[in-house]
């Protein structure tokens, strides 16, 4: 019999009093197997409540000492742990107040020999040798017309003081006053200028002032360390010292009558007249001018000692360069290109040729000097090297090259001899 037969009997016979109908049991064994994998996953689950709410349990140890205050805040900081129970631990802050008695800051004492670096010990022997040069024009009143300061160095101890032509306007008639490094001032007197070299010699009446010592610049090479000594931007920045190296020698920038030392030391306007110095101090050239510009930078230029030394020596003595000689032009070079393209030798381009010169009546503008008493010239370094071995009225025979006006006439060299006029640089 099937189960809707049976079912069928049950409802006729009227014994079942329940609508559904029966399910049918199942064998025992499934049942066995059923009750053991309930009490299993049973079993799983307690085990991982247990685990779960032990967790929950160390979590709220370990952070009940933050909350069992409800006056205490801590600060959000989601970067980092907080270091707040850490905090718990410090001592309390002493109950102190000040005390006359109690310890005191105290500085170290050395020798000045341990403090002492080698540009200190440079800077302190020559500063005092430094002084400032503010400059008046002629006739004009010391206070409201002044026209410029610069730097200059003290050569004699009764007041004597180098210094550049231009700190001065060029000219004898200027009016001076000297600041010198303690801030005593002097009313000056310019003894005598040099426009060819840029030096000039300025006088004081002072005693017992410290000279500065001179070095042989002759000895000075590439690479040696150097220190500019004097005033940028005027007496505000009295005695600054800025250190470098001689980036090079027998540098040619203007007219050719000095072989500047390239420096790459710091100088300003108002450092001017004032001293390039070595380790020791002495003064090894006079810092005279810079390239300036966007694309420059540390190419300063000095003025070597030696050639100071001679030129000074004169001015004090003569108030002028009294012996050396001059052809009374100006000129410029013909360069190796220039020769190539126009199909002219190098040398001397003459630009000017002033009413007093011994050439006036035998050459031209555009006449290009070559040779000097038969020495190849190339340019005008050469010519003012090889001039300056004559003294005036030395007499000196020049090759010169000349291209006519006229297109007929084939360009052509020619010699002239002539007496040296004197050059005294004012």
């Amino acid at each position: 019999m099937n189960d809707l037969e049976e079912w069928n009997d049950w409802q006729d016979s009227g014994e079942m009093d329940f609508e559904f109908p029966p399910v049918r049991p199942r064998k025992r064994g499934r049942g066995i197997k059923a009750m053991l994998w309930g009490l299993s996953a049973f079993l799983l689950v307690l085990a991982v409540g247990v685990i779960v709410i032990g967790m929950n349990s160390s979590r709220r140890a370990d952070f009940s000492i933050l909350f069992d205050d409800k006056s205490r805040t801590v600060p959000y900081n989601s970067h980092a742990e907080s270091s707040y129970a850490a905090d718990l631990s410090l001592p309390e802050a002493p109950q102190v107040s000040a005390d006359r008695n109690g310890p005191q800051i105290s500085v170290t004492e050395v020798s000045e020999e341990e403090i002492s670096s080698v540009a200190n010990r440079a800077y302190r022997n020559a500063s005092p040798s430094i002084v400032c040069i503010t400059s008046y024009q002629a006739g004009t009143d010391y206070v409201l017309n002044q026209s410029g300061e610069g730097s200059g160095i003290v050569i004699t101890a009764d007041g004597y003081i180098a210094t550049n032509s231009h700190v001065v306007d060029d000219s004898k008639d200027t009016g001076v006053m000297i600041t010198l490094s303690d801030g005593t001032q002097y009313l000056g007197t310019v003894i005598g200028v040099d426009t060819k070299t840029d030096l000039a010699v300025v006088k004081i009446d002072a005693v017992d002032l410290r000279a500065a010592e001179f070095a042989d610049s002759s000895r000075l090479y590439v690479g040696q360390e150097v220190y500019a000594l004097g005033n940028p931007g005027g007496a505000k920045f009295s005695n600054s010292l800025t250190k470098g190296t001689v980036s090079a020698l027998n540098r040619v920038v203007s007219t050719g009558y000095v072989k500047y030392i390239q420096t790459d030391a710091a100088i300003n306007p108002g450092n001017s007249g004032g001293a390039l110095i070595n380790e020791e101090g002495q003064v090894i050239g006079m810092n005279t001018i810079k390239l300036v510009g966007t694309d420059y930078e540390g190419m300063g230029f000095a003025i070597p000692s030696n050639q100071v030394i001679a030129i000074i020596n004169k001015l004090i003595k003569y108030g002028y360069v009294n012996d050396r000689g001059t052809l009374g032009i100006e000129g410029t070079n013909c360069t190796l290109y220039q020769s190539k393209a126009n199909n002219v030798p190098q040398g001397v381009v003459i630009t000017k040729i002033f009413y007093d010169s011994p050439l006036y009546s035998h050459v031209k503008e555009q006449d290009i000097i070559t040779a000097i008493n038969g020495v190849t010239i190339r340019n005008f370094t050469e010519f003012i090297d090889e001039l300056s071995a004559f003294k005036p009225e030395d007499e000196v025979t020049l090759t010169l090259f000349r291209v006519p006006e006229s297109k007929e006439r084939r360009p052509y060299s020619f010699q002239v001899t002539v007496k040296l006029m004197e050059d005294r640089g004012e």
